[in-house]
């Protein structure tokens, strides 16, 4: 056995029995020879209840998985294809086949739960849906080796409306001579607001500089007529001195 095969068997198993089944084939894999391959085992989780439910589909119901799975990828090939200007009957048609299966494995899911909680359930379906369209799920789910739901990624193709391309993927707008006008105008009006601006700061600057300067007259203004005031009085002084 090596830790690949021990791995199937271990993720396999009821949950009681997880731990003493990991003892037990890291303990096999050691006295194999493989200690590297028994450590990693010794530290592989114990999958949650919507895990374990995931691992069962993934060993017992095949067929469903598998048909999961075929209509993941061809729903990302739609998917392109619709943006791209394609026709949506290949994208409708897959995404038949994707909601006819995992109704089907929620329901076998609930089965072997014995009557699962809506939240369990609802992690099971949320990671069925999230395993059919990412690289990682799609392994996880095909061998059945979940440890924790998977959480939902931002590309869904799931909810009934076509996803847009992330913008780093989009085709850039093919300029026109309607487009490259209507952007002259945005730009030119806003040189204008820019110019409107500029010209009313410039006018209050100048309101106050000219205020500025007609009290720097009243006050040059008082102080001649204060030294003219002094020059008589220096006069009027001199004269009475000479008397």
């Amino acid at each position: 056995m090596n830790l690949d095969e021990a791995l199937d068997q271990l993720y396999g198993v009821d949950p009681e029995e997880f731990v003493a089944e990991r003892k037990r084939l890291s303990r096999e894999l050691k006295e194999a020879g493989d200690a590297a391959a028994a450590d990693a085992l010794a530290k592989t989780r114990k999958p949650t209840v919507a895990a374990w439910a995931l691992n069962q589909l993934a060993r017992k119901q095949r067929r469903d998985v598998d048909l999961l799975l075929d209509a993941g990828h061809r729903l990302r090939q739609a998917q392109e294809g619709v943006v791209g200007g394609a026709d949506r009957s290949a994208f409708e048609q897959a995404q038949k086949t994707e909601r006819e299966a995992l109704s089907r494995l929620t329901q076998q899911a609930s089965e072997l739960l014995g009557g699962a909680s809506s939240q369990t359930l609802s992690q099971i379906t949320s990671t069925l849906r999230t395993a059919a369209v990412s690289e990682e799920g799609r392994e996880l789910l095909a061998r059945g080796r979940f440890t924790t739901p998977l959480e939902a990624e931002g590309f869904d193709v799931f909810g009934g409306v076509l996803p847009t391309r992330p913008p780093s993927a989009r085709s850039p707008k093919r300029e026109t001579p309607a487009r490259r006008a209507k952007e002259e105008l945005r730009k030119a009006k806003a040189r204008v607001r820019e110019l409107e601006r500029d010209a009313r700061d410039a006018e209050r600057k100048a309101e106050k500089l000219d205020a500025a300067w007609k009290e720097s007259e009243r006050t040059a203004e008082s102080a001649r007529a204060a030294l003219a005031e002094a020059e008589r009085e220096l006069k009027e002084a001199e004269r009475r001195a000479r008397s």
